[in-house]
């Protein structure tokens, strides 16, 4: 469903136009404007607008019941292309027949549709609106189904026609090829004695725009040549310059009823058990002066009055005092002119009471003179349950009058207790979290009796909370056979009889109680109790509401995020207190300019072009600009935007991120600082290695140039060795420094795959060359794997490194271990170097292991450079060190080559 509609509804009450509102959006009906008019004269205007309108939903209870022209005067004033869809008050069949006759394609009841039924109609019309030919030429009513009679449609400016009742036509003998689209069908088909009666009352009715409508009988040739009788409606639709432009009109078979000489006389045994056996009340009375002719038993019993009684009697003796002058002034428009003789009104039966019916009414012959047979259906409850629906829609309305909800409860409190007259009401407050209940408002009818102080009640809750678990209404028919109930400790007590108590949600931990009294006792009402269980469910529902409207009000005004609404161009609907405090603008200032205007000018296409994305898509991504203040400041906020569903509307949410694009500037040039910094310091110790490299090399060379026949003083022999040592040592740091700087620097590293097991072996036999004194024991186990992809000078270094470290700090009091091994696991390839030597000091010295130039022994030969360059060396191609170590127990390297798939 891409279509979105435009919809006007003509309610007068807001609830059952928020009800209806409500359906429409649980149905899903993408609607581009819902448009409310409270009388007729509002549609009409609406209906006179640029703004086009698809469907107009009517309330038939809006317009008197006796105008059924409503739905073609609407439809003229868009010339017939308005779909209307009426809601009726009863489910009657000629309620039913009425809506579709007058141009409706379906209709709703009220109190019985829902989100399906709306569906459903709105589903037709999307059907009738997808179509090229319009309203009209899809119209079918409902006649394919009838048995007796048929619809048709002329355009009378084209002389086309659309007929549609296929049982009808087929009983005469025709195809539908025959009788569908054939415009001359109708006129070669009348009885040529009826033919021009039958023409002269059409153009009567073209000539009289009022009217709208002709009825006449005629007979009609059936396929074989003979001839039936039927009953022609006609009504004609008009243009908005009031030429007539189509009639639609039905047919219905009468000849069973033309066979019949009277009501009464003809086929007497079927009318009379059609009459007196009739469960509903029916009258016969004369046309003119209304005397009640006859009446039968169903009468009698719903009346009270006897047969005789009734014989005597008029129809207006049967209506209320104060409706009969107004009975007087229509029953000649309503009863004489109205072909469909349905309406509503006010009975009184003998006894008093009033009863609302709705009467069905036809002309009849009664004992050779006019008369009127009327059927009369008791919608009592019907009009009692409009009227209760009417009055729940007028507390609501006065509960959302205040900006107080318990203002509001008051004001419900008030009106409710006016409504069911009881002399005394109340609200509580309970709030189950610190245990306590507070009276916070009554009312009464006698101000006077009642004015009692709040110190002088106490509730006791436990009581309706028990009662409460399966009902949220509580009737007391006697306060003072309760063991538990409200007690007033006032000299008034005694004087309350019975009580009614409802509870209703209120915020986190509250409830609200309204309770009402009276000084008499009163039994159990279940009608009163199906009103308060309506009022308890909207009221409910409005608390709900008010409490998530707050809570998102609160949510949108105090957030220090900037929310904002704004429309398709920009301009700013609505701002919260983020909007004003992050660019220092008031937010009348704010409504008066565009979105845009805020933005940077260096910003703003790219703005405009994500805001334009909108129209594809329903949210944006989030988008980082600038935006300036009143100051003339910038500020960073990262915004993102969502289009409000059928709205053309738009939600900012933003963020001020000012602060973290300081922040991220200052650790950019702090992070370019110490990138320049360190460059300097490689460059320092590559220039000091390089130039102490060659004079370095010149000073072992003098001192290797001397030999010990050219030196004959004793004390220059000492020196001179020493020189020769310190000379060595140095040129083996620099030599270290070249690597460190060498590892440190160099980018793409040479790998392949080696295997460890060989490197180690090589490692091996070079060491234990050097170092041949002692005796080592040396466990390989390479078994879980021994193939790691990694640099094969850096894999060398480490085991000459960490397996020489092992030979030099080895235990004096026992032989060298060294275990070697690998385990796997499911991302890396584990290297194990243990030995049992002096170990190490963890807890003095874990965090300086793989720093330079560090010793955690005394050892004249150790330089602290080797860890160093093991972790740079590792590290380097992805690997990880880590260390265990005991101080008299040994010490385990582990190292972790990643896996190469």
């Amino acid at each position: 469903m891409s279509y979105q509609l435009s919809i006007l509804i003509v309610e007068e009450y807001e609830n059952e136009f928020s009800l209806l509102v409500s359906f429409l959006q649980q149905a899903g009906i993408p609607t581009h404007s819902i448009l409310h008019a409270h009388t007729v004269e509002e549609a009409k205007l609406h209906l006179l607008g640029n703004r086009p309108i698809d469907l107009v939903f009517l309330d038939l209870s809006l317009q008197s019941l006796y105008s059924f022209d409503i739905h073609f005067e609407l439809m003229d004033l868009k010339e017939h292309r308005v779909h209307i869809i009426p809601i009726c008050e009863f489910t009657s069949p000629q309620t039913t027949l009425l809506a579709l006759i007058n141009g409706a394609k379906d209709y709703l009841i009220k109190g019985e549709y829902g989100q399906k039924s709306v569906k459903r109609v709105i589903d037709n019309c999307l059907k009738w609106l997808n179509e090229p030919g319009g309203y009209f030429d899809l119209k079918d009513f409902v006649s394919d189904d009838l048995k007796y009679g048929a619809v048709w449609d002329i355009d009378l400016i084209h002389s086309t026609a659309k007929r549609s009742g296929k049982k009808f036509y087929h009983s005469l003998g025709y195809q539908e090829s025959e009788y569908a689209t054939d415009y001359y069908f109708w006129q070669r088909n009348i009885h040529p004695e009826d033919y021009y009666r039958v023409e002269d009352a059409i153009e009567q009715s073209l000539k009289s725009s009022p009217k709208r409508y002709w009825e006449v009988e005629y007979r009609f040739r059936r396929a074989d040549a003979s001839y039936l009788w039927v009953n022609e409606r006609g009504y004609i639709l008009y243009d908005s310059l009031g030429k007539p432009v189509r009639t639609l009109g039905i047919i219905v078979d009468i000849s069973q009823k033309k066979k019949q000489k009277g009501f009464i006389k003809s086929n007497q045994v079927q009318q009379e058990a059609f009459f007196y056996s009739n469960p509903y009340p029916m009258l016969i009375y004369k046309a003119e002066s209304f005397q009640i002719l006859e009446v039968n038993n169903a009468a009698v019993q719903k009346y009270g009055y006897s047969y005789e009684n009734f014989i005597g009697m008029t129809t207006l003796d049967i209506r209320p005092k104060a409706d009969k002058e107004w009975y007087r002034k229509l029953k000649r428009e309503i009863i004489t002119n109205n072909p469909f003789r349905h309406w509503q009104v006010r009975h009184q039966k003998k006894n008093g009471e009033i009863m609302h019916v709705e009467i069905l009414a036809n002309d009849t012959i009664y004992q050779d003179m006019p008369a009127v047979q009327v059927m009369v259906i008791d919608i009592t409850q019907q009009v009692v349950a409009r009227s209760e629906r009417d009055f729940v829609a007028q507390v609501i309305e006065l509960f959302n009058q205040k900006n107080s909800m318990i203002d509001g409860l008051s004001e419900c409190l008030k009106s409710i207790r006016n409504y069911i007259s009881w002399e005394y009401s109340e609200i509580w407050l309970s709030d189950t979290l610190i245990n306590s209940t507070k009276l916070i408002a009554s009312n009464s009818f006698n101000a006077e009796s009642f004015q009692l102080p709040i110190a002088t009640w106490y509730f006791d809750e436990s009581f309706f909370k028990q009662k409460l678990k399966h009902h949220n209404i509580i009737w007391i028919e006697d306060l003072h056979h309760l063991q538990t109930s409200p007690k007033r400790i006032t000299t008034l007590e005694g004087s309350l009889q019975s009580a009614f108590l409802v509870s209703l949600p209120y915020k986190r931990n509250t409830t609200i109680w309204m309770i009402f009294y009276s000084l008499k006792k009163i039994k159990k009402d279940a009608s009163l109790i199906q009103l308060f269980e309506g009022i308890s469910r909207h009221l409910s529902n409005e608390i709900r509401r008010r409490n998530s409207e707050e809570q998102l009000k609160y949510i949108f005004n105090f957030n220090r995020d900037l929310f904002g609404i704004v429309n398709t161009s920009g301009e700013f609907v609505q701002v919260n207190e983020g909007f004003k405090d992050s660019l220092a603008y008031e937010e009348s200032m704010l409504l008066e300019k565009s979105f845009y205007d805020y933005v940077h000018v260096q910003d703003r296409d790219l703005t405009r072009n994500i805001m334009d994305d909108l129209e594809e898509r329903d949210i944006t991504s989030p988008f980082e600009i600038r935006c300036l203040t009143s100051n003339h400041d910038i500020r960073w906020i990262s915004w993102s935007a969502t289009k409000l569903p059928g709205e053309d509307l738009i939600f900012l949410l933003g963020r001020d991120i000012t602060n973290i694009k300081k922040h991220q500037v200052e650790r950019e040039a702090l992070i370019e600082q110490l990138t320049a910094s360190n460059e300097d310091l490689k460059q320092f110790s590559y220039i000091v290695s390089h130039n102490l490299r060659a004079p370095l090399s010149n000073l072992m060379a003098v001192v290797n140039f001397l030999t010990p026949e050219m030196i004959t003083h004793p004390t220059l022999d000492f020196l001179i060795d020493k020189f020769k040592k310190s000379t060595q040592i140095l040129n083996s740091t620099v030599n270290d420094l070249l690597d460190i700087l060498v590892i440190k620097n160099k980018v793409n590293i040479a790998q392949t795959m080696i295997d460890l097991e060989e490197k180690l072996q090589h490692s091996l036999e070079t060491l234990l060359y050097i170092d041949s004194t002692d005796e080592y024991n040396i466990r390989k186990d390479f078994t879980e794997g021994k193939w790691v992809y990694f640099n094969q000078y850096y894999i060398e270094s480490i085991f000459q490194n960490l397996i020489s470290n092992a030979i030099k700090y080895k235990s004096p009091e026992r032989p060298l271990e060294l275990n070697i091994f690998t385990k796997m696991t499911s991302t890396h390839l584990k290297l194990y170097i243990k030995d049992n030597g002096l170990g190490i000091n963890l807890k003095l010295h874990k965090h300086k292991i793989f720093g330079l130039y560090q010793r955690f022994h005394e050892n004249s030969e150790s330089k602290g450079i080797g860890l160093y360059i093991v972790n740079s060396q590792v590290r380097a191609l992805g690997g990880t060190i880590e260390v265990q170590s005991e101080e008299g127990v040994g010490t385990t390297f582990i190292i972790s080559f990643k896996i190469r798939n």
